[in-house]
């Protein structure tokens, strides 16, 4: 695993929104409607097997089924301008890997995307990403 801020000081330094540790928030106490700019929260959510429906019961086998640590990167935004800020977003983390100078070997990837609430103004969106590792430590 790695540490969450390294992934939020990276969004937050290319995109200067507000990038924030993720708690348990609702869509209440965030105030949603008071929101001016973009708000990110980003945390790890669990891990799971790159192939989940290949399961082995020899360890060796497991390196052939890496682990794949899930990050969940939300964020609250105008509805009009959620293509824009999906965009920045992720462009901050295209290649992000928290294991200097191996961004070829263990990088971000998009696993999915959806929306988790939103008012007639506001969209509050979660994309999760992934980080595949042979093993995680």
């Amino acid at each position: 695993m790695y540490n969450e801020q390294l992934l939020i000081d990276v969004v937050k330094a290319k995109t200067g929104y507000v990038v924030e540790l993720a708690e348990d928030r609702t869509i209440d106490l965030v105030n949603i409607n008071t929101i001016t700019s973009p708000r990110v929260y980003i945390g790890h959510i669990g891990v799971k097997p790159e192939h989940p429906n290949d399961f082995h019961v020899n360890g060796y086998n497991e390196y052939d089924n890496p682990s794949i640590l899930l990050t969940s990167i939300q964020f609250v935004c105008e509805r009009d301008s959620l293509t824009e800020v999906r965009t920045n977003i992720a462009e901050a983390y295209k290649n992000f890997t928290p294991f200097e100078g191996d961004s070829e070997y263990s990088s971000l990837i998009f696993m999915e995307a959806q929306a988790i609430a939103k008012t007639g103004t506001k969209i509050w969106w979660q994309e999760i990403v992934g980080l595949i590792f042979p093993r995680i430590s």
